[in-house]
């Protein structure tokens, strides 16, 4: 059987997650390295009986040309780059791996806080200029962190929220009554919150579920913390609320189109930007790709858990 790589970042000293498939027999190419026309990424898939992917569209009309693909293996949790329905209905299944990004995304969600907390860049800057420039900052202990979307990664950010000293109030779908913090409505979220947290997948629902009139509802000294996706929040939105100071700042990971250079929130005082890089450290790619590996091997051999399974 072939497994094609096209998830970037699979192949790197230290990592055996290559391979872990060569072992189990899989024949393995990997174009991950290589930038690919629609027709020459058909063309490599069009044999391949599964895909390690990161952030690669895969629409129907790509799916339709690889008539031997049984299984794609998300490197990652989300998904809505992926044709859910047309791998259902041709029975394509998906992975992924659940339980390996929480913790590389949450301390980049908690670097985004302290970024605003203690003002640490502008006090350095001041030094390098030779200026001795003290600045009293609010701190993070006692602030309230609003997470908005409350899996894997919410629920990360919460427990490092709250070894600051921070009170974690949390939306989503269903309440997680197990777990001890306060569920509010989103309302109630955006009005109380001095950092809100988006860690929500990207639906039909929740595209622009932070637009105008959700950043209204903000404190005009909270920052929004956008780690989700980009279709998540209003763009346009986002920078006239930073620009006119509905809202204190933002910090944003996740773009439209990536790579993205251009950004309409570039150059936007108290607007951080970062390349997609939450979950990018060695360890949680070596740990991400490890398992998008071994999900490959378990689906073949029937023994996947059903945790990692969305189809």
């Amino acid at each position: 059987m072939k497994a094609v790589i096209m998830a970037r970042n699979f192949v790197f000293d230290g990592c055996d997650a290559t391979a872990m498939l060569k072992d189990a027999g899989f024949e393995v190419t990997n174009i991950s390295d290589t930038v690919l026309t629609a027709a020459e990424t058909a063309e490599a898939l069009a044999d391949a009986d599964a895909v390690i992917n990161g952030f690669e569209p895969m629409n129907a009309a790509l799916l339709a040309q690889c008539p031997r693909l049984r299984l794609i293996s998300v490197r990652g949790v989300g998904y809505d780059y992926i044709d859910g329905a047309f791998c259902r209905e041709h029975g394509i299944g998906i992975t992924r791996t659940v339980g390996t990004v929480g913790g590389a995304v949450s301390e980049q969600v908690m670097a985004y806080i302290l970024y605003f907390a203690r003002q640490v860049h502008r006090m350095n800057a001041a030094m390098q200029r030779g200026e001795w420039q003290r600045i009293m900052t609010d701190g993070a202990a006692g602030k309230t962190v609003g997470i908005v979307g409350f899996g894997e990664i919410g629920q990360a950010v919460a427990k490092k929220a709250e070894a600051f000293d921070m009170r974690v109030i949390y939306y989503c779908r269903t309440p997680k009554t197990a777990l001890p913090y306060r569920f509010v409505s989103l309302d109630s979220l955006l009005a109380e919150s001095d950092y809100v947290v988006l860690a929500l997948p990207l639906t039909a629902e929740t595209r622009h579920l932070i637009d105008a009139a959700a950043l209204k509802k903000m404190r005009s000294d909270a920052v929004l913390v956008n780690v989700a996706r980009a279709g998540v929040v209003d763009t346009d939105a986002l920078k006239e609320a930073v620009e006119t100071g509905n809202i204190r700042g933002a910090a944003v990971d996740v773009y439209e189109e990536e790579p993205c250079t251009d950004s309409v929130l570039k150059g936007v005082p108290n607007i951080l930007l970062t390349p997609h890089t939450a979950p990018f450290t060695k360890a949680n790619f070596i740990a991400m790709n490890r398992l998008a590996a071994q999900n490959v091997i378990r689906y073949f051999d029937k023994t996947v858990e059903d945790k990692y399974l969305v189809v």
